[in-house]
């Protein structure tokens, strides 16, 4: 797997676990973070590559720093 894959793998599977911990749906998040539901979605399954600005409104919506999205890697 190439280093892309692998960092937004990363990314999307924190944003999820994070979410699950806080009992959110996608739609909470994606409204808590003035963002569509569907994008919540393709973040999480790797799909899209999400700027870092959308990043930082995910991480400030779920009250996590943004290095929490980066750990593992």
């Amino acid at each position: 797997m190439n280093q892309k894959r692998r960092v937004l793998k990363t990314i999307g599977k924190t944003i999820k676990k994070v979410r699950l911990a806080r009992g959110w749906s996608q739609m909470y998040l994606a409204a808590e973070a003035s963002l569509d539901k569907s994008y919540i979605g393709a973040i999480e399954r790797a799909e899209v590559n999400p700027s870092i600005k959308k990043i930082a409104r995910i991480a400030d919506a779920l009250g996590v720093s943004i290095g929490e999205f980066f750990h593992g890697l």
